[in-house]
């Protein structure tokens, strides 16, 4: 027994040794004290580029997964993209190659380190009549000059991280800016259009004498408004390039029938030599005059970054210093091969979104495909007639025009409405420094009347009660007490107490969490998905209807206020949640309330008192409340529709748009089936419905509640 103790405290002593040769060598205090020491803060400027780095990066490793759909859409592009290019290059006054160049050079390199990924650059129509003004007073080597101090200027910009700055330049500005452009474009295009030099207001005061139509070309005319019939026809078919179309066939027929009207000209087979234009020392004069192009292709770039997010909420959004770091660059190359200045547009980036494109290899695609067209097919480039291009740039400059923003502000906020018409008088005018800045502080003057005729609400303290940390400042009318609790009427007597006795009447292949809470009279189709912590009450109004293939995500609460409905089909409800519709996470839905069918209600968004068509997507943290939402329309994350005009004014779904919604309809069908299969029974009914095959009987909920109303 002795010997078995001893034998047991020598092994006990060994593992104790082992352990402790085990344990790592204590450290010195100096080393713990410095890895408690919190890092130290670090400046906005290297915080700020080393997340533009993370970013280039992340998004650059985007691109394997993706290449099929990149390939496809970023040839789309190309097609759409090159009758414009040579249509603004000719508009500002440059030969066709300044254009192709442009969309070459500063497409790729905007396309490689770009902060949107998504974002297609190019010549732009907004910068069409600025730069035709400084090829006027520089040359056509004033253009590439110009698009060089663009870039030295988007370069600063991104230095000094001012994209930020982007968000302050007021809706009015801008909207009376692009509407001066596009009726400057369409001064420039149809007399091109027609066949002869005399501008619009010529053409005006000639109208009353039919001399001037023995004047016309009746063959450019044909030509152009063939182009322009067939892009405005083909407006719905976002995949469809009606433009590259048009063009080709007025380019097939004028050729084959040897039409005399002007055409391109020639076009150069190659790339040109980089090299420095030639201003003969007017570089600082130029630098000058460019400051306000640079100015405006750098708030171009930025508002479609803001665009394209708003169009592909999938992807990731703009960081407005790579953006602008992008832009810069982009437009220094374009320079120094020849090319024009260069911008973000909403249109490009837009058939980019639509043709299905998810990340920058897309753009960088258009760019590669339209320097295979200029190596390639320059001889059939050369015999594109030049009013074909008008006919397209005219159907650009009519979409410039806004007028239905300028009726709009001027019956709700006419100051602004000044703002839009002075900005619009400039750009027409050639001064649009002149017209920008009086726009600015219009609507500079306009945001302080706001605020002067804004009263305080009559709760609000005064400055010294606010001192003396008083919040608010109430009437004893606010104070009145409520009944005694002995005087509360019975829950029989306002019919709580049925309601929420009510049990739901829920489908077979239906599943509710244990931990969500589906109270009342609800009716639940096939395939519904009630997550954990959602909450379904029918308690106060009632009754609530929720479609096949919905899903309802955990936090979403659903509610009625009592005794308003809406009217679906002839029966009452009080919400009514269509076929395949997604609630996503901590949303709110507060009846009476309608939500049409393959809607998708974002995180956080608030649907309230509203009618939701179908296909619509929801933004997140959005709030619809009182107001009619029209079916397929986007409403952005963050916004707040509370009218009819802000409902009208909703951009239309994307095709990402939809194809998101149904994914998360078809995980949540799957994910139903997975927790039914988990529970290891079908959940039974009190009385199933009577089909199963993703619709909803009329008389399904009539049948029940007649047999519930027996009930009690």
């Amino acid at each position: 027994m002795q010997r078995a103790r001893e034998k047991n405290a020598l092994t006990r002593e060994k593992s104790a040794l082992t352990r402790a040769r085990r344990l790592p060598a204590p450290r010195p205090l100096s080393r713990v004290l410095e890895r408690q020491r919190p890092p130290p803060s670090e400046d906005g400027f290297g915080a700020e580029w080393r997340s533009v780095r993370r970013y280039l990066v992340d998004s650059w490793k985007d691109v394997v997964r993706f290449i099929p759909q990149d390939v496809l859409s970023g040839v789309t592009v190309a097609a759409v993209a090159l009758p414009l290019n040579l249509a603004l290059a000719v508009a500002s006054g440059l030969p066709p190659s300044a254009g192709l160049i442009a969309g070459v050079v500063g497409g790729g390199i905007a396309a490689m380190m770009g902060g949107t990924p998504l974002q297609v650059t190019g010549p732009a129509a907004a910068l069409s009549t600025m730069v035709f003004a400084l090829v006027a007073r520089f040359g056509v080597a004033g253009a590439a000059a110009a698009a060089m101090a663009v870039g030295c200027m988007q370069l600063l910009l991104s230095l000094g991280r001012a994209g930020r700055l982007m968000k302050y330049v007021p809706e009015s500005v801008l909207a009376g800016f692009t509407t001066g452009v596009g009726i400057k474009l369409l001064d420039q295009q149809i007399p091109e259009l027609l066949g002869f030099d005399y501008r619009v207001f010529e053409l005006a005061q000639m109208m009353h004498r039919p001399e001037w139509l023995h004047e016309v070309s009746w063959l450019s005319t044909l030509s152009g408004l063939a182009v322009a019939f067939l892009v405005v026809a083909a407006r719905h078919l976002k995949r469809f390039p009606a433009a590259l179309v048009g063009v080709g066939i007025v380019t097939a027929l004028a050729s084959y029938l040897g039409w005399d009207i002007a055409r391109v000209g020639e076009v150069p087979s190659s790339l040109p030599p980089p090299r420095l234009p030639d201003l003969q020392g007017r570089w600082l004069e130029l630098f000058a005059a460019a400051l306000p192009l640079g100015i405006l292709a750098a708030a171009e770039s930025l508002l479609s970054a803001r665009v394209t997010d708003r169009m592909a909420p999938t992807s990731r959004p703009h960081q407005p210093t790579l953006e602008l770091l992008g832009q810069g660059l982009a437009n220094l190359g374009s320079g120094v091969m020849g090319g024009m200045p260069v911008t973000g547009v909403v249109v490009r980036s837009g058939v980019n979104v639509q043709s299905g494109g998810r990340t920058r290899l897309a753009a960088f695609l258009h760019s590669a495909s339209l320097l295979f067209v200029m190596l390639y097919l320059s001889d059939q480039i050369a015999k594109v007639p030049l009013a074909g291009l008008a006919g397209l740039l005219c159907v650009v400059g009519l979409r410039l025009v806004e007028v239905g923003t300028l009726v709009h502000l001027w019956k709700e906020e006419r100051v602004e409405a000044v703002a839009f018409l002075v900005t619009a008088g400039g750009t027409l005018s050639g001064h649009l420094v002149e017209g920008l800045t009086g726009g600015m502080v219009i609507h500079a003057v306009g945001a302080w009347m706001h605020r002067r005729r804004h009263k305080p609400h009559p709760s609000a303290p005064s400055v010294e009660q606010k001192q003396q940390g008083v919040r608010a400042v109430l009437s004893r009318a606010h104070a009145e007490a409520r009944h005694p609790s002995h005087l509360e009427a019975s829950p029989h007597s306002l019919g709580w107490l049925r309601h929420i006795k009510s049990r739901p009447l829920m489908s077979n292949s239906s599943f509710v969490h244990p931990q969500a809470a589906v109270i009342g009279r609800v009716v639940l189709g096939d395939h519904v998905h009630i997550a954990a912590g959602s909450s379904v009450r029918a308690d106060e109004g009632t009754p609530f209807h929720i479609g096949a293939n919905s899903n309802i995500q955990d936090g979403v609460v659903i509610h009625a206020l009592k005794e308003r409905k809406v009217v679906v089909g002839g029966e009452e409800w009080a919400v009514y949640v269509g076929k395949n519709v997604s609630m996503a996470h901590n949303a709110l839905v507060h009846g009476p309330c309608y939500i049409g069918d393959d809607t998708f209600v974002g995180f956080k968004a608030v649907v309230h008192d509203a009618v939701v068509g179908s296909h619509c997507y929801i933004g997140i943290g959005a709030i619809v409340v009182g107001v009619e939402v029209p079916d397929g329309r986007f409403v952005p994350h963050g916004s707040i529709v509370d009218t009819a005009e802000k409902a009208e004014r909703l951009p239309p779904v994307s095709e990402a748009h939809r194809e998101f919604n149904e994914d998360v309809v078809d995980v949540n069908r799957g994910l139903a089936a997975a927790y039914r299969t988990q529970d290891g029974e079908v959940r039974q009914t009190t009385r199933p419905l009577t089909t199963h095959n993703n619709t909803e009987p009329k008389s399904g909920w009539t049948n029940w509640r007649r047999a519930r109303d027996e009930r009690f």
